[in-house]
């Protein structure tokens, strides 16, 4: 009974908790996005790279080392460096795009908060900050391959 207790209570806790570089790595596609954007407001274009519809089918390779890549449906490849910043609830997936460039010496990227984690499975928001000043969420489904 207490064996029974134990993995109850495993089930139940967040797995968001194993969002690490480790269970990450690996080949990932989008598989689903959800907008959560009122129907007047159109998102042009996510990631500085092309609008959300564009990524749905996009590879994302994550190598344990932070190096990594992503491929959109259209063949278009960016050289990314990734990680995850924080634990628990406060964790986030991030990258930055590298254009040629050297990890350290890319600035800005883009900080995903993490909603959910499995082995086969891991979902992210990525804020969308709308004229009236309130934040809604692009939610992406990445899907192991």
């Amino acid at each position: 009974m207490i064996a029974t207790l134990t993995l109850a209570i495993a089930s139940c806790s967040s797995s968001k908790d194993t969002a690490t570089k480790g269970n990450l790595s690996g080949s990932w596609v989008i598989s689903d996005i959800q907008v959560d954007v009122p129907n007047d407001y159109k998102v042009v274009n996510v990631f500085d790279e092309a609008p959300y519809q564009d990524f749905k089918g996009s590879v994302w390779n994550l190598v344990r080392n932070g190096k990594g890549s992503f491929t959109l449906a259209n063949g278009k490849k960016e050289d990314i460096y990734w990680s995850i910043n924080g634990k628990g609830v406060d964790a986030n997936f991030q990258f930055k795009k590298l254009n040629g460039e050297k990890a350290k010496d890319v600035t800005e990227g883009y900080r995903l908060p993490v909603v959910s984690v499995s082995e086969q499975q891991f979902v992210v928001n990525s804020p969308v900050l709308l004229a009236d000043g309130s934040t809604k969420n692009i939610t992406y489904t990445f899907t192991r391959q």
